[in-house]
């Protein structure tokens, strides 16, 4: 059979080894090394934790940055187009005013109205004259020589009128 071993022997020396302070001081540092590699488990997780969510927004900032700019490109794109519409808008506008005052002025020759006037006046006086020197020279009336250059006159007259008339309703015909 197997001796008993007494073990109290051991024992006693193993409590006397635990009364020494320099054992109760490693016993101590052991008790917080393992309080420390829990904090420094904890401490790694919270810095795992913390960089991922680091990445996934710094990602998110990514996208967000370039759902920013795409969405300001994009507002900026339709009010440049709002603005251009306007001003094509007010260009047409004024292409058909003018459009509208050639088409009305196209059988017209403008004038000055102060040139229109001073020609009225300088046609009144010229007749003015006319009139007062036939007047004065009644017996000239008499002469077949003038009554020839004014039927002349007159006929030269009605037929430049005429082909002028004509000539503007052929050209206005082929428009």
């Amino acid at each position: 059979m197997k001796k008993k071993f007494d073990f109290s022997a051991e024992m006693s020396e193993a409590e006397s080894i635990k009364s020494i302070p320099k054992n109760e001081y490693l016993e101590e540092e052991k008790r917080l090394l393992k309080v420390n590699v829990k904090e420094l488990a904890s401490l790694n997780d919270n810095v795992h934790y913390m960089i991922t969510n680091l990445v996934n927004l710094l990602e998110f900032l990514r996208e967000y940055k370039v759902a920013i700019a795409q969405q300001t490109k994009e507002e900026a794109e339709k009010f440049g187009q709002i603005v251009l519409d306007k001003f094509l808008h007010q260009i047409q506008d004024k292409c058909n005013e003018t459009e509208r005052n050639i088409r009305k002025a196209d059988g017209y020759i403008f004038i000055p109205y102060t040139t229109f006037y001073i020609l009225i006046i300088i046609l009144v006086a010229l007749s003015s004259f006319f009139a007062s020197i036939m007047i004065a020279n009644a017996e000239i009336l008499y002469s077949a020589l003038i009554w020839k250059a004014v039927l002349w006159t007159v006929l030269i007259v009605v037929a430049g009128i005429t082909t002028m008339i004509l000539l503007s309703k052929v050209l206005n015909k082929s428009k």
